[in-house]
């Protein structure tokens, strides 16, 4: 081998050697399924994620860009989006080399054939490769403090200066022809890698500044928090410059880099929590390294500096890893050639030795200084805040356990009980043999007696060694407790089935039951201290104050579901371990609930989305939540213990940007816009919105609402499409509100406008027509049954008509012809000489009986007969009458006129006219002792009027008035007749002297229509 051949020879070898520990740091980091610390999701192609993700940015709309080489993506968290340019409009190429999004909502893309695109409101601004834009792959995007964009090439350096980009190079003391990575400081200088150097550019100068640190083609350069740069390239791996700034353009390392290129790097990233994380080039995979600023000595990182490595063997779809970036949520992506990784700082970290869901039982306590100490697998841990040691491994399964005043640790075994004091351990038998009970629950008192609730054989007590049955009441002889707990009263509370508690001192034991309020069901956990006293349960919690018990108002919520362990911290609030995680209560808000029965708790709900390991552990012996002296709180879940520091709990305090994707109508697909118009017949909606919450997506809660549809807020939970049937044509403004992990709401939101186009059936004009033919052909169908109705009428009076002219006529040819001859021959004997004056006084009686009978009989044959069809107007009807009445009284002259144009009258109001005609000239010719009997019959257009007068004494219109207590029913009949017809009848005084009829009757109430 050559002297010139060793070099690579030995570095051949590192890089093997490298490999094989970064395997070892693999293996060694792949227990675990998720970070320490950090919670890992992966989206692969399978589930439709892109493939080859080579640049990663965030928007000021919250969603993450992916630039592919198949193209443009957008995610919210929840669903991939292909961006599509508008029409008209296209990329230059799909594959998406470098992206940055800036401050004014553009956003820049990077080519691997060269060139660049702005993306603007939606529309593309493109710039050829050669001709407006450097020529060869876009390696990345930066903006300066003053907005100047600025692209690194593999064709040179080049700002962009609002309308073209211009390409950098001697003129502003840039040396090379080639740019592989920039980045903008803290302070605004700019810093480039050239391939071979690394320079940089004060804010406000035009001039480059060279460094005296060298470096390899495709080197990267990233800023840590403390302001300290960091370099990774093929020669030396990667590796803190400290001591290199603006003002002094020298490293000052305490170590020199290595020979290697252990941990190159194609990304490098510092997120807000210290940690520096890294996608490897040659090795593949992503590390992550924690003491960040102890390590900025200039060296070369090596395996053991690595906190973490994650590939395939530890959960990574693919080793292929190349765009890092944290989002504004804290939230890191990692980008790789089959999908997409996410890594959320965990709320609750684990143990760090101790093995999760490893062992059957788990067990933990607090001792009286405030250690934590764990039991797993017959193995005791005891954690102190400067990481977990074992203690022993000779431990029998433990279930539960407590320590004691003297520092003694009691242990629940499968059928002992175990003591721990010091380095040696004793046991003690149970009080009944294990193969006929099971231990419910375990505690000792303040006077470190031991307690023992056995299944099926109730409490016991260890007193001197002794076991002593112990029947709290005599109610309760044949239970066994569920749980126990001590306060620092002295008494001990005991927990049953069925909502029943027991409070049990020295001198008495209290009952408690659902009679006192206690609703929690079998009470699984007491927390128990020198006031309140906190009762979970297999539904719930309550609280007992002072001898009430106040139950939380939970309803159906199966997040306060069996609750196994209950602590309190300094500041009041409540956290609970559940069956469904772990439940934090504010003190205020648990307060409020306990206190107003009708209020429902607002809470916040941690679960391995949180980094929880699992879920409460159910049918624990002892309380699984418990506070150690560093203020942690520990739960013990079904897969081993877990803690977290409520002083450091984060809060995500961003409210999530919403957006409405898009809105499908009738099956078709439109953009989301601020207006959109739907074509006639659209009858379903589909809308698609989002909101753009990258730390926990499925947390995130919308509520929607369709004006005009929907009368308040619709909760949709984690849906994110609104469904709506049966739309009618009008507009409508559909808005949509989010909230994140952490229930911060958007109460902005996102709204748009719908306008329906109605078919000419739908609109307006033809509801109206509608209603005017449907009110035409009512009318129509009335005037048909009207006209109907009035022909029958007619039918039935012609009938009617007929039968009366029948009976007229019979009582003319027989009743009158009669009457008359016995006048005639009545007259024959007045005519006789030889009469007595009583003889003659009867027959003149009689005379005048019969005149008056044949002329009310003949009155009857007019009315019964009527007006034929063809002679049925009121003149000749009244002459007959007159002259009848005339004939009987030669005295009295009778005279009737007409004016106007004759027209025949309504049968039925012919007789009621007729009537009151007859009556008025009756009662002239009988009554008013007249000389002159006058009728004048008017055919007037809009009604007929008939006018009776006579010369004789006269009538008062006060007898008119009074005419029915008077006995004139002839009066009274025909105003009553006048009425029926709606005519109108009057009577005056005639001057000099007489009197005068007025009757005045409507035309539609008096005449045919013709």
């Amino acid at each position: 081998m050559t002297m010139l051949g060793w070099p690579a020879f030995v570095r051949h070898v590192a890089r093997y050697l490298g490999a094989a520990l970064l395997t070892a740091s693999v293996l060694l980091t792949a227990h675990a399924s998720d970070s320490p610390g950090f919670r890992r999701r992966l989206w692969t192609t399978e589930t439709g994620t892109p493939a080859d993700i080579w640049a990663m940015s965030q928007s000021k709309g919250g969603y993450l860009w992916l630039g592919t080489g198949s193209g443009l993506y957008r995610f919210d968290g929840f669903r991939f989006e292909r961006f599509q340019p508008a029409d008209g409009e296209r990329f230059r190429s799909n594959d998406i080399t470098a992206m940055s999004s800036l401050h004014d909502g553009s956003l820049w893309l990077g080519f691997y054939y060269g060139g660049a695109s702005e993306l603007r409101a939606g529309h593309l601004r493109q710039y050829a490769p050669g001709k407006d834009f450097p020529p060869g792959l876009v390696l990345a995007f930066a903006q300066t403090s003053d907005g100047t964009v600025w692209a690194a090439t593999e064709g040179g350096l080049a700002h962009f200066d609002g309308s073209q980009w211009r390409t950098v190079g001697a003129d502003w003391g840039y040396p090379s022809h080639r740019a592989d990575w920039l980045i903008t400081a803290r302070d605004g200088t700019l810093w480039v890698t050239t391939g071979e150097s690394l320079m940089f550019l004060r804010p406000g100068e035009h001039r480059f500044q060279p460094t005296h640190v060298s470096m390899a083609k495709y080197g990267i350069v990233a800023q840590a928090p403390d302001g300290t740069l960091w370099l990774s390239d093929h020669d030396h791996g990667t590796r803190a410059l400290p001591g290199l700034t603006p003002d002094h353009p020298s490293v000052t390392a305490t170590e020199r880099p290595g020979d290697t290129d252990f941990a190159w790097a194609n990304r490098l990233l510092f997120d807000r929590y210290g940690n520096l994380w890294g996608t490897l080039v040659d090795r593949g995979g992503i590390y992550r390294l924690a003491d960040v600023e102890h390590l900025a000595t200039g060296r070369s990182l090596r395996a053991q500096d690595l906190a973490e490595v994650i590939g395939k063997a530890s959960g990574l779809v693919s080793e292929r890893a190349v765009p890092l970036l944290q989002d504004a949520e804290g939230t890191i992506w990692a980008g790789t050639n089959m999908g997409l990784a996410s890594f959320h700082r965990n709320s609750f970290q684990v143990p760090g030795q101790v093995p999760l869901g490893m062992a059957a039982d788990y067990a933990m306590a607090v001792d009286a200084s405030g250690v934590m100490w764990v039991a797993n697998g017959g193995t005791l841990y005891r954690s102190d805040g400067n990481g977990d040691k074992v203690v022993r491994s000779d431990l029998h399964d433990t279930s539960g356990m407590q320590f004691n005043h003297a520092g003694d640790l009691w242990m629940v075994g499968r059928n002992k009980l175990y003591r721990l004091h010091g380095q040696s351990i004793d046991s003690t038998e149970w009080p009944v043999s294990s193969d006929l009970t099971r231990v419910n629950a375990f505690a000792l008192d303040n006077q470190d007696q031991l307690w023992l609730a056995l299944a099926e054989h109730g409490l016991y007590r260890l007193r001197q060694g002794q076991w002593q049955q112990v029947i709290p009441t005599r109610a309760l002889i044949d239970d066994t407790p569920t749980a126990l707990a001590s306060d620092n009263r002295g008494a001990l509370w005991i927990g049953y089935a069925d909502d029943r508690l027991v409070r049990l001192d020295d001198h008495s034991a209290q009952l408690y039951t659902a009679a006192n309020g206690l609703h929690v069901g079998t009470v699984t956990s007491i927390k128990a201290g020198s006031g309140d006293v906190l009762i979970g349960g297999e539904h719930g919690l309550a609280r007992w104050r002072d001898g009430p018990i106040a139950t939380m108002s939970v309803a159906d919520n199966d997040a306060f579901s069996g609750i196994t362990g209950i602590v309190r911290t300094s500041s009041g609030d409540i956290w609970l371990n559940t069956g469904k995680g772990v439940l934090r209560l504010d003190a205020a808000e648990a307060a409020t609930s306990f206190d107003q029965p009708d209020h429902a708790p607002a809470y916040r709900l941690f679960d391995y989305r949180d980094g929880l390991p699992g879920i409460a552990k159910q049918a624990a012996v002892v309380p699984t939540a418990v506070v150690d002296d560093l203020q942690h709180l520990w739960f013990l879940t079904n897969q081993g213990p877990a803690w977290i520091d409520p002083d450091e709990l984060g809060s995500n305090l961003l409210p999530p940007p919403v957006d409405i994707a898009s809105v499908i109508a009738n099956g078709r697909h439109y953009a989301a816009a601020g207006q959109i118009d739907l074509p006639k017949g659209t009858t379903n909606l589909q809308v698609q919105y989002s909101a753009a919450s990258l730390a926990i997506p499925d947390r995130v809660r919308f509520r929607y609402r369709l004006d005009g549809v929907d009368a308040g807020w619709q909760d949709a939970g984690n849906r994110r499409d609104a469904f709506y049937s049966n739309l009618a044509p009008g507009t409508y403004r559909f808005h949509v509100i989010a909230a994140n992990d952490d229930g911060v709401w958007n109460m902005q939101g996102a709204e748009t406008r719908l306008t329906i186009a109605p078919w000419f059936y739908q609109a307006r004009w033809f509801y109206a027509l509608c209603i005017v033919v449907i009110v035409t052909l009512i009318a129509a169908f009335f005037l048909w049954r009207t006209r109907l109705a009035a022909d029958r009428v007619h039918l039935q009076l012609m009938e009617r008509m007929n039968e009366r002219e029948r009976i007229a006529r019979e009582i003319h040819d027989t009743l009158l012809q009669g009457v008359q001859g016995l006048l005639l021959r009545l007259q024959a004997l007045m005519a006789r000489p030889v009469r007595d004056q009583a003889h003659g006084d009867a027959l003149n009686t009689a005379i005048e009986q019969a005149r008056q009978m044949v002329i009310e009989g003949r009155g009857k044959i007019i009315a019964l007969r009527g007006d034929g069809p063809q002679d049925n107007e009121p003149v000749q009807s009244i002459l007959a009458v007159g002259e009848d009445l005339a004939s009987l009284y030669p005295h009295v002259a009778f005279r009737l006129t007409a004016e106007g144009k004759p027209r025949r009258l309504l049968p039925s109001a012919r007789d009621e006219i007729i009537d009151i005609v007859r009556e008025a000239i009756r009662n002239a010719f009988l009554h008013a002792q007249a000389k002159h009997v006058e009728v004048h019959v008017d055919h007037q257009v809009h009604q007929l009027r008939i006018r009776i007068t006579d010369d004789g004494t006269g009538m008062d219109e006060a007898i008119v008035r009074s005419a029915a207590q008077a006995g004139h029913w002839g009066i009274v009949g025909m105003r009553e007749r006048a009425q029926r017809l709606g005519a109108k009848l009057t009577l005056r005084r005639a001057h000099p002297r007489g009197t005068e009829w007025l009757l005045s009757i409507p035309c539609r109430a008096a005449y045919r229509s013709e």
